[in-house]
Protein backbone atom coordinates (compact mmCIF):
# COMPACT_ATOMS: atom_id res chain seq x y z
CA UNK A 1 0.00 0.00 0.00
CA UNK A 2 1.24 3.57 -0.89
CA UNK A 3 1.00 6.29 1.79
CA UNK A 4 0.69 9.87 1.38
CA UNK A 5 1.03 12.02 3.91
CA UNK A 6 0.53 15.90 3.79
CA UNK A 7 -0.62 19.07 5.96
CA UNK A 8 -3.84 18.97 4.11
CA UNK A 9 -6.26 16.86 1.37
CA UNK A 10 -9.17 18.61 -0.18
CA UNK A 11 -10.82 15.90 -1.79
CA UNK A 12 -12.81 17.89 -4.28
CA UNK A 13 -16.16 16.64 -2.75
CA UNK A 14 -16.57 18.84 0.77
CA UNK A 15 -16.19 22.20 0.95
CA UNK A 16 -13.39 21.99 3.52
CA UNK A 17 -10.37 20.57 3.53
CA UNK A 18 -8.95 17.85 6.13
CA UNK A 19 -5.66 18.71 8.16
CA UNK A 20 -4.17 16.72 8.04
CA UNK A 21 -4.44 14.98 4.69
CA UNK A 22 -3.49 11.53 4.71
CA UNK A 23 -4.46 9.42 1.82
CA UNK A 24 -3.79 5.15 1.17
CA UNK A 25 -3.20 3.89 -2.05
CA UNK A 26 -4.02 -0.21 -2.80
CA UNK A 27 -3.66 -1.30 -6.27
CA UNK A 28 -5.29 1.54 -8.25
CA UNK A 29 -8.01 2.60 -6.03
CA UNK A 30 -7.76 4.66 -3.07
CA UNK A 31 -8.22 2.82 0.07
CA UNK A 32 -10.01 2.91 3.20
CA UNK A 33 -7.79 3.75 6.07
CA UNK A 34 -7.74 2.82 9.93
CA UNK A 35 -4.75 2.03 10.69
CA UNK A 36 -1.20 3.41 10.67
CA UNK A 37 1.45 2.88 7.75
CA UNK A 38 3.15 -0.52 8.07
CA UNK A 39 6.91 -2.33 7.42
CA UNK A 40 5.28 -3.41 4.22
CA UNK A 41 3.67 -0.20 3.45
CA UNK A 42 5.35 2.85 1.13
CA UNK A 43 4.56 6.30 3.07
CA UNK A 44 5.93 9.45 1.26
CA UNK A 45 6.09 12.52 3.56
CA UNK A 46 4.96 15.36 1.72
CA UNK A 47 5.49 18.56 4.43
CA UNK A 48 4.11 21.63 3.58
CA UNK A 49 1.78 20.38 0.99
CA UNK A 50 -1.88 19.82 -0.07
CA UNK A 51 -3.04 16.62 -1.77
CA UNK A 52 -5.34 17.50 -4.64
CA UNK A 53 -7.67 14.93 -6.87
CA UNK A 54 -5.59 14.63 -10.67
CA UNK A 55 -6.50 17.89 -12.36
CA UNK A 56 -8.53 17.54 -16.03
CA UNK A 57 -7.64 19.90 -18.89
CA UNK A 58 -10.71 19.88 -21.26
CA UNK A 59 -9.66 21.18 -23.83
CA UNK A 60 -5.86 20.63 -25.62
CA UNK A 61 -4.85 18.99 -28.76
CA UNK A 62 -1.84 17.02 -30.00
CA UNK A 63 -0.61 18.82 -32.65
CA UNK A 64 -0.39 22.47 -31.45
CA UNK A 65 1.43 24.39 -28.45
CA UNK A 66 -0.13 27.73 -28.59
CA UNK A 67 2.55 28.54 -26.56
CA UNK A 68 3.99 29.72 -30.06
CA UNK A 69 2.39 30.88 -33.05
CA UNK A 70 2.11 29.28 -36.73
CA UNK A 71 -0.30 27.21 -35.71
CA UNK A 72 -0.66 26.03 -39.75
CA UNK A 73 2.60 25.59 -39.74
CA UNK A 74 2.62 22.71 -36.75
CA UNK A 75 0.19 20.64 -38.01
CA UNK A 76 1.38 20.28 -41.24
CA UNK A 77 4.77 18.12 -39.90
CA UNK A 78 4.41 14.38 -40.88
CA UNK A 79 2.54 12.02 -39.05
CA UNK A 80 5.04 10.18 -37.27
CA UNK A 81 6.74 13.84 -35.97
CA UNK A 82 3.24 14.71 -35.48
CA UNK A 83 3.00 11.98 -32.84
CA UNK A 84 6.44 12.51 -31.14
CA UNK A 85 5.57 16.34 -31.02
CA UNK A 86 2.16 15.24 -29.03
CA UNK A 87 3.88 12.66 -26.98
CA UNK A 88 6.56 15.40 -25.70
CA UNK A 89 3.47 17.69 -25.13
CA UNK A 90 1.35 15.72 -23.26
CA UNK A 91 4.31 15.24 -20.58
CA UNK A 92 4.60 18.67 -19.90
CA UNK A 93 0.65 18.32 -19.18
CA UNK A 94 1.42 15.45 -17.09
CA UNK A 95 4.33 16.79 -15.36
CA UNK A 96 1.79 19.60 -14.58
CA UNK A 97 -0.57 17.70 -12.39
CA UNK A 98 -3.12 16.84 -15.46
CA UNK A 99 -4.15 13.39 -15.04
CA UNK A 100 -6.56 13.77 -17.82
CA UNK A 101 -6.72 14.92 -20.96
CA UNK A 102 -9.75 15.86 -23.30
CA UNK A 103 -8.39 16.35 -26.99
CA UNK A 104 -10.93 18.15 -29.35
CA UNK A 105 -9.75 17.42 -32.62
CA UNK A 106 -6.20 16.21 -34.19
CA UNK A 107 -4.96 15.32 -37.77
CA UNK A 108 -4.13 11.49 -38.60
CA UNK A 109 -5.97 10.33 -35.64
CA UNK A 110 -3.10 9.89 -34.18
CA UNK A 111 -5.36 11.10 -30.90
CA UNK A 112 -6.50 7.39 -31.23
CA UNK A 113 -3.25 5.81 -31.17
CA UNK A 114 -1.90 7.38 -28.28
CA UNK A 115 -4.80 6.57 -26.53
CA UNK A 116 -4.50 3.03 -26.95
CA UNK A 117 -0.58 3.33 -26.60
CA UNK A 118 -1.61 4.95 -23.05
CA UNK A 119 -4.34 2.34 -22.42
CA UNK A 120 -2.14 -0.41 -23.10
CA UNK A 121 0.76 0.63 -20.82
CA UNK A 122 3.18 1.19 -23.89
CA UNK A 123 3.39 5.16 -23.04
CA UNK A 124 3.44 6.66 -19.98
CA UNK A 125 0.55 9.53 -20.23
CA UNK A 126 -2.34 11.50 -19.10
CA UNK A 127 -5.61 9.53 -19.53
CA UNK A 128 -7.01 10.48 -23.61
CA UNK A 129 -10.18 11.28 -24.09
CA UNK A 130 -10.23 12.05 -28.47
CA UNK A 131 -12.32 13.74 -31.03
CA UNK A 132 -10.34 12.28 -33.79
CA UNK A 133 -10.71 14.32 -37.01
CA UNK A 134 -12.75 18.29 -36.31
CA UNK A 135 -14.77 19.29 -38.77
CA UNK A 136 -15.02 22.98 -40.04
CA UNK A 137 -16.17 24.99 -43.06
CA UNK A 138 -14.01 25.69 -46.11
CA UNK A 139 -14.88 29.45 -45.73
CA UNK A 140 -14.46 29.37 -41.74
CA UNK A 141 -10.80 31.36 -40.50
CA UNK A 142 -9.14 29.17 -38.22
CA UNK A 143 -9.32 25.42 -36.99
CA UNK A 144 -5.85 24.44 -38.42
CA UNK A 145 -7.05 21.20 -36.43
CA UNK A 146 -9.69 20.67 -38.54
CA UNK A 147 -8.70 17.90 -41.19
CA UNK A 148 -12.40 17.66 -42.43
CA UNK A 149 -13.12 20.61 -44.18
CA UNK A 150 -17.14 20.71 -45.94
CA UNK A 151 -20.27 22.55 -45.83
CA UNK A 152 -23.04 19.88 -46.76
CA UNK A 153 -24.88 18.89 -43.51
CA UNK A 154 -24.51 15.24 -44.77
CA UNK A 155 -21.12 15.52 -45.17
CA UNK A 156 -20.83 16.18 -41.73
CA UNK A 157 -23.23 13.25 -40.93
CA UNK A 158 -20.56 10.72 -42.63
CA UNK A 159 -17.33 12.52 -41.25
CA UNK A 160 -19.31 12.04 -37.92
CA UNK A 161 -19.86 8.34 -38.04
CA UNK A 162 -16.65 7.45 -39.73
CA UNK A 163 -15.30 9.08 -36.33
CA UNK A 164 -17.69 7.43 -34.33
CA UNK A 165 -16.63 4.06 -35.65
CA UNK A 166 -13.24 4.86 -35.59
CA UNK A 167 -14.10 5.08 -31.53
CA UNK A 168 -13.76 8.69 -30.93
CA UNK A 169 -14.92 9.84 -27.60
CA UNK A 170 -16.67 12.82 -28.49
CA UNK A 171 -17.62 14.58 -32.32
CA UNK A 172 -15.90 17.67 -32.66
CA UNK A 173 -17.33 20.93 -34.62
CA UNK A 174 -15.84 24.80 -35.51
CA UNK A 175 -19.09 26.84 -35.89
CA UNK A 176 -17.46 29.69 -35.60
CA UNK A 177 -14.63 31.56 -37.13
CA UNK A 178 -11.16 32.71 -34.83
CA UNK A 179 -9.30 35.72 -33.57
CA UNK A 180 -6.23 35.30 -35.43
CA UNK A 181 -7.53 37.46 -38.98
CA UNK A 182 -8.22 40.84 -38.53
CA UNK A 183 -10.42 41.01 -41.41
CA UNK A 184 -12.80 38.86 -40.25
CA UNK A 185 -15.20 39.12 -36.79
CA UNK A 186 -14.56 36.47 -34.52
CA UNK A 187 -18.20 35.97 -34.23
CA UNK A 188 -18.83 35.26 -37.67
CA UNK A 189 -20.34 31.82 -37.83
CA UNK A 190 -20.51 28.99 -40.82
CA UNK A 191 -22.48 26.46 -39.76
CA UNK A 192 -26.43 26.73 -38.78
CA UNK A 193 -28.33 24.48 -36.90
CA UNK A 194 -28.89 22.00 -39.75
CA UNK A 195 -25.20 21.27 -40.07
CA UNK A 196 -24.47 20.93 -36.02
CA UNK A 197 -27.86 18.85 -35.92
CA UNK A 198 -26.17 16.35 -38.51
CA UNK A 199 -23.71 15.64 -36.14
CA UNK A 200 -25.64 15.74 -33.25
CA UNK A 201 -27.80 12.99 -34.72
CA UNK A 202 -25.43 10.34 -35.13
CA UNK A 203 -22.93 11.38 -32.31
CA UNK A 204 -26.34 10.74 -29.90
CA UNK A 205 -27.06 7.66 -31.12
CA UNK A 206 -24.03 6.20 -30.22
CA UNK A 207 -24.05 7.90 -27.17
CA UNK A 208 -21.42 10.66 -27.93
CA UNK A 209 -21.56 14.22 -27.18
CA UNK A 210 -20.73 16.70 -29.73
CA UNK A 211 -18.76 20.00 -28.96
CA UNK A 212 -17.94 22.95 -30.94
CA UNK A 213 -15.56 25.90 -31.47
CA UNK A 214 -17.93 28.41 -30.86
CA UNK A 215 -16.75 32.20 -30.02
CA UNK A 216 -20.26 33.76 -30.28
CA UNK A 217 -23.01 35.07 -33.14
CA UNK A 218 -25.92 34.00 -34.25
CA UNK A 219 -23.98 30.21 -34.50
CA UNK A 220 -25.25 29.88 -30.37
CA UNK A 221 -28.68 30.02 -30.77
CA UNK A 222 -28.44 28.09 -33.81
CA UNK A 223 -26.07 25.43 -32.03
CA UNK A 224 -28.08 24.90 -29.20
CA UNK A 225 -31.28 24.46 -31.06
CA UNK A 226 -29.23 21.50 -32.99
CA UNK A 227 -28.64 19.75 -30.19
CA UNK A 228 -25.09 20.66 -29.87
CA UNK A 229 -23.90 19.98 -25.76
CA UNK A 230 -20.39 21.36 -25.20
CA UNK A 231 -19.57 25.37 -25.77
CA UNK A 232 -15.60 25.34 -26.21
CA UNK A 233 -14.49 28.90 -25.78
CA UNK A 234 -17.67 30.98 -25.96
CA UNK A 235 -15.38 34.51 -25.83
CA UNK A 236 -17.83 36.42 -26.73
CA UNK A 237 -21.15 35.50 -25.69
CA UNK A 238 -24.28 38.07 -24.57
CA UNK A 239 -26.63 37.90 -22.02
CA UNK A 240 -28.89 36.52 -24.02
CA UNK A 241 -26.78 34.04 -25.23
CA UNK A 242 -25.65 32.88 -21.74
CA UNK A 243 -29.95 32.95 -20.75
CA UNK A 244 -30.30 30.33 -23.65
CA UNK A 245 -27.18 28.21 -22.23
CA UNK A 246 -28.62 28.43 -18.66
CA UNK A 247 -31.88 26.91 -20.28
CA UNK A 248 -30.48 24.11 -22.20
CA UNK A 249 -28.03 23.52 -20.01
CA UNK A 250 -25.01 23.48 -22.41
CA UNK A 251 -21.59 22.91 -21.05
CA UNK A 252 -18.59 25.67 -21.30
CA UNK A 253 -15.44 25.50 -21.56
CA UNK A 254 -13.68 28.34 -20.41
CA UNK A 255 -9.96 28.72 -22.16
CA UNK A 256 -8.82 31.96 -20.78
CA UNK A 257 -4.84 31.74 -20.80
CA UNK A 258 -4.68 31.31 -24.86
CA UNK A 259 -5.97 34.57 -25.21
CA UNK A 260 -5.42 36.55 -22.15
CA UNK A 261 -1.77 35.06 -21.22
CA UNK A 262 0.64 34.90 -19.82
CA UNK A 263 1.87 32.29 -21.73
CA UNK A 264 -0.54 31.76 -24.58
CA UNK A 265 0.94 33.11 -27.95
CA UNK A 266 -0.77 31.28 -30.50
CA UNK A 267 -2.35 34.64 -32.19
CA UNK A 268 1.36 36.30 -33.42
CA UNK A 269 3.58 38.72 -32.14
CA UNK A 270 2.57 41.66 -34.49
CA UNK A 271 2.43 44.73 -32.38
CA UNK A 272 -0.08 46.10 -34.96
CA UNK A 273 -2.53 43.45 -33.56
CA UNK A 274 -1.29 43.04 -29.91
CA UNK A 275 -4.25 46.28 -29.12
CA UNK A 276 -6.98 44.45 -31.37
CA UNK A 277 -5.74 41.05 -29.12
CA UNK A 278 -6.14 42.86 -25.82
CA UNK A 279 -9.37 44.52 -26.44
CA UNK A 280 -10.36 41.16 -27.27
CA UNK A 281 -9.06 39.41 -24.18
CA UNK A 282 -11.38 41.99 -22.31
CA UNK A 283 -14.24 40.68 -24.07
CA UNK A 284 -13.17 37.42 -22.87
CA UNK A 285 -12.97 37.93 -19.56
CA UNK A 286 -15.84 39.68 -18.77
CA UNK A 287 -17.82 36.99 -20.20
CA UNK A 288 -15.95 34.56 -18.19
CA UNK A 289 -16.66 36.49 -14.78
CA UNK A 290 -20.73 36.61 -15.77
CA UNK A 291 -20.20 33.36 -16.16
CA UNK A 292 -19.29 32.45 -12.56
CA UNK A 293 -21.54 35.01 -11.25
CA UNK A 294 -24.20 33.54 -12.44
CA UNK A 295 -23.11 29.89 -11.55
CA UNK A 296 -23.42 28.56 -14.96
CA UNK A 297 -22.52 24.77 -16.01
CA UNK A 298 -18.43 25.60 -16.66
CA UNK A 299 -14.99 23.59 -16.69
CA UNK A 300 -11.99 24.32 -17.79
CA UNK A 301 -9.69 24.09 -20.51
CA UNK A 302 -5.87 25.30 -21.98
CA UNK A 303 -6.53 24.93 -25.53
CA UNK A 304 -2.45 23.75 -25.88
CA UNK A 305 -1.32 25.72 -23.85
CA UNK A 306 0.56 22.73 -22.48
CA UNK A 307 1.50 22.05 -18.95
CA UNK A 308 -0.23 25.48 -17.92
CA UNK A 309 -3.85 24.31 -16.40
CA UNK A 310 -2.80 26.38 -13.40
CA UNK A 311 -3.26 29.81 -15.22
CA UNK A 312 -6.57 29.03 -16.12
CA UNK A 313 -7.41 27.99 -12.44
CA UNK A 314 -5.71 31.27 -11.79
CA UNK A 315 -8.11 33.44 -14.13
CA UNK A 316 -10.83 31.62 -12.30
CA UNK A 317 -9.95 33.28 -8.91
CA UNK A 318 -8.96 36.52 -10.31
CA UNK A 319 -12.23 36.80 -11.79
CA UNK A 320 -14.29 36.18 -8.46
CA UNK A 321 -14.44 32.63 -8.19
CA UNK A 322 -13.49 31.13 -4.95
CA UNK A 323 -10.02 28.79 -4.69
CA UNK A 324 -12.34 25.26 -4.20
CA UNK A 325 -14.45 25.78 -6.98
CA UNK A 326 -11.98 27.13 -9.41
CA UNK A 327 -9.95 23.56 -8.33
CA UNK A 328 -13.13 21.46 -8.81
CA UNK A 329 -13.56 23.13 -12.46
CA UNK A 330 -10.11 21.24 -12.99
CA UNK A 331 -11.30 17.97 -10.87
CA UNK A 332 -15.06 16.64 -9.97
CA UNK A 333 -16.60 19.37 -12.22
CA UNK A 334 -15.39 17.48 -15.81
CA UNK A 335 -14.84 14.10 -14.03
CA UNK A 336 -18.81 14.38 -13.97
CA UNK A 337 -19.55 16.40 -17.87
CA UNK A 338 -17.19 13.12 -18.77
CA UNK A 339 -19.53 10.40 -17.27
CA UNK A 340 -16.24 9.90 -15.49
CA UNK A 341 -17.57 11.08 -11.55
CA UNK A 342 -18.02 7.35 -10.38
CA UNK A 343 -15.02 6.70 -10.74
CA UNK A 344 -12.96 10.66 -10.83
CA UNK A 345 -12.74 13.79 -9.75
CA UNK A 346 -12.19 13.41 -5.79
CA UNK A 347 -10.30 11.70 -3.39
CA UNK A 348 -13.09 9.47 -1.76
CA UNK A 349 -12.32 5.77 -1.19
CA UNK A 350 -12.93 3.31 -4.00
CA UNK A 351 -11.95 6.09 -7.41
CA UNK A 352 -8.98 5.61 -9.42
CA UNK A 353 -6.33 7.26 -7.17
CA UNK A 354 -5.43 10.29 -9.26
CA UNK A 355 -3.81 12.31 -7.15
CA UNK A 356 -1.68 15.68 -7.31
CA UNK A 357 0.35 17.13 -4.69
CA UNK A 358 0.99 20.97 -4.58
CA UNK A 359 3.54 22.77 -2.25
CA UNK A 360 1.25 25.17 -0.42
CA UNK A 361 -2.65 25.86 0.49
CA UNK A 362 -4.19 26.52 -2.82
CA UNK A 363 -7.36 27.41 -1.13
CA UNK A 364 -5.67 30.53 0.36
CA UNK A 365 -3.64 31.40 -2.72
CA UNK A 366 -4.55 29.65 -5.77
CA UNK A 367 -0.52 30.21 -6.97
CA UNK A 368 0.33 27.19 -5.52
CA UNK A 369 -1.20 25.00 -8.42
CA UNK A 370 1.59 25.96 -10.07
CA UNK A 371 4.20 24.59 -7.63
CA UNK A 372 3.61 20.73 -8.16
CA UNK A 373 5.50 18.20 -5.66
CA UNK A 374 4.14 14.71 -6.98
CA UNK A 375 1.37 13.34 -9.55
CA UNK A 376 0.21 9.81 -8.81
CA UNK A 377 -1.59 8.30 -12.02
CA UNK A 378 -3.92 5.82 -11.96
CA UNK A 379 -2.34 4.66 -8.43
CA UNK A 380 1.75 4.90 -9.64
CA UNK A 381 3.98 7.83 -9.37
CA UNK A 382 4.66 9.36 -12.35
CA UNK A 383 6.83 12.48 -11.65
CA UNK A 384 8.00 13.56 -8.06
CA UNK A 385 10.19 16.58 -7.75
Amino acid sequence: MLWLEADRLVDGARDRPHEPGTLAIEGERIALHHRRPGPADVALSLRGCTLLPGLIDFHSHLGVDTRRADLGTQVRVPPPQYLANGIARIQEDFRAGVTTLRLCGDHHRVDLALRREIRDGRIAGPRLLVAGRAIRSPRGSGGAVASVLTDDPDAISQAAQENLDAGVDFVKLFVSGGVGDPSRAPTECYFGEAHVAAAVRRAHDAGRPVAAHLLGGSGVAAAVGGGLDVIEHGWFLTEADLDLVARAGTLLTLTLGVLCGPHGHAFGEDPEQHARLRRLGERALETARRVIARRLRYVVGTDAVHGCLADELRWLVALGETPLRAIQAATAWPAAALGLGETLGTLVPGKIADVVAVEGDPLEDIEAMTKIRLVVSQGRVVYVR
